[in-house]
This record gives structure tokens, C-alpha cells and sequence, in this order.
């Protein structure tokens, strides 16, 4: 199995499968466009804006007033950091190899976790019974999708922080294929529609 994410000479190298950027970019966009919109009734920004106090209205909102445009600024910059890192990757092997450098390793890593629980409220994961959703469901591929994300994030931290990646296992973790894993790195994103359901 080819990883995506390697230690390089002290530095982390990425290396992303053509689909996978494609993936990456388009997961870019959704996610944005749910943040900019501030919509509460939208279950990611729910998801990625909880209450920081129950019970207490008044204070929960004087709270959102204060601390939720800081949130959102930093998390649309996350974003935004990793379209950077994208248009800086050059190709090699018909691949985008990508040189992670000073920040940009834990930057990615929180945005991966951020676009997971998007999908994940998305498509109201914590509701969802996995072993009955099968291939053609329209779940599967949002599923498939956040898998994949996960199996990039172990690889992330296993490189950061090497003693926290056994605390980090994702009991519904399904380690993707790769197809072609002899054609220089980087693992094929899932195979599916590559419209997610909304």
C-alpha cells in the first residue's frame, strides 16, 4: 500500500493521485461555501460552530459575538492554506508531489478533520447504521470519502506526532486501495461518483 504522506529529509512530502487533488479542491469549495454562508440552520456550520455554553442563551450568544468571526477567519485561512499548497505542488510521475513546510502539516491536518465532520453532519453519520449501507446508497461515497480523509490523517500524525497516531484509530477506518501503487506514491481516492450527495 502506497502512502500519501512520507518523512522526506525532515520534511513531510505529499503526494496526491490526480483524482485526489481534484477531491481536495472540490471538498475546498463546498466547505467554503457553507462558511461564508453562516447559515445555522446548515448542519456543518453546526457542526463546526457548537455551542460554548448550554443552558444559558445570553451567554452563548454574547460568546458567538465575540469568538465566531475569529473561528471562521481561521478556518476559511485553513482552507485557503492548502489551495496554496496545491498550486505549489509540482508533478512527478503523473502525480502532484507536494513539500510540506514550517506549519502546513498540522494546517492540513485540521482542515482534513474539519472537511470529515462537514461530511459527516452532512449526511447525519452519527444516525447511520455502516453495515447496512450498501455500495449503491447514497451514503457510500460520502463515507468512502471521509474514510479516505481519515486514512491521510493517520499518516499526518503517525509523521507529527508519532505517540498520539495509536490513540487516533477511527474504529470505521477502511484503509483505501491503491491500484496502482507502483507508479510512484500516493493512494487512489475512492471509486465513485465524484458528486457527493447533498
Amino acid at each position: 500500500m502506497s502512502r500519501t504522506f512520507r518523512l522526506v529529509d525532515g520534511a513531510v512530502r505529499a503526494t496526491f493521485h490526480p483524482a485526489e487533488v481534484e477531491l481536495l479542491r472540490r471538498l475546498h469549495d463546498e466547505l467554503r461555501s457553507s462558511l461564508a454562508s453562516s447559515d445555522r440552520s446548515d448542519p456543518v456550520v453546526r457542526r463546526l460552530f457548537p455551542p460554548a455554553i448550554l443552558g444559558d442563551a445570553d451567554a452563548e450568544e454574547r460568546v458567538r459575538d465575540l469568538l465566531d468571526e475569529l473561528l471562521l477567519a481561521d478556518r476559511l485561512a485553513g482552507l485557503e492554506a492548502v489551495i496554496a499548497m496545491l498550486e505549489r505542488g509540482v508533478t512527478h510521475r503523473g502525480r502532484l508531489r507536494i513539500e510540506l513546510v514550517d506549519d502546513e502539516p498540522v494546517t492540513l491536518l485540521r482542515v482534513l478533520n474539519d472537511v470529515r465532520l462537514a461530511i459527516g453532519a452532512r449526511i447525519d453519520v452519527e444516525a447511520l447504521d455502516r453495515g447496512r449501507v450498501g455500495r449503491d446508497d447514497p451514503e457510500a461515497y460520502p463515507l468512502a470519502v471521509m474514510d479516505h480523509l481519515a486514512w491521510w490523517q493517520e499518516q499526518l500524525v503517525a509523521i507529527i506526532d508519532p505517540p498520539a497516531a495509536s490513540q487516533l484509530p477511527d474504529p470505521d477506518l477502511v484503509e483505501p486501495e491503491d491500484p496502482d501503487a507502483s507508479s510512484g506514491g500516493g493512494s487512489q481516492p475512492p471509486d465513485a461518483d465524484p458528486q457527493e450527495p447533498t
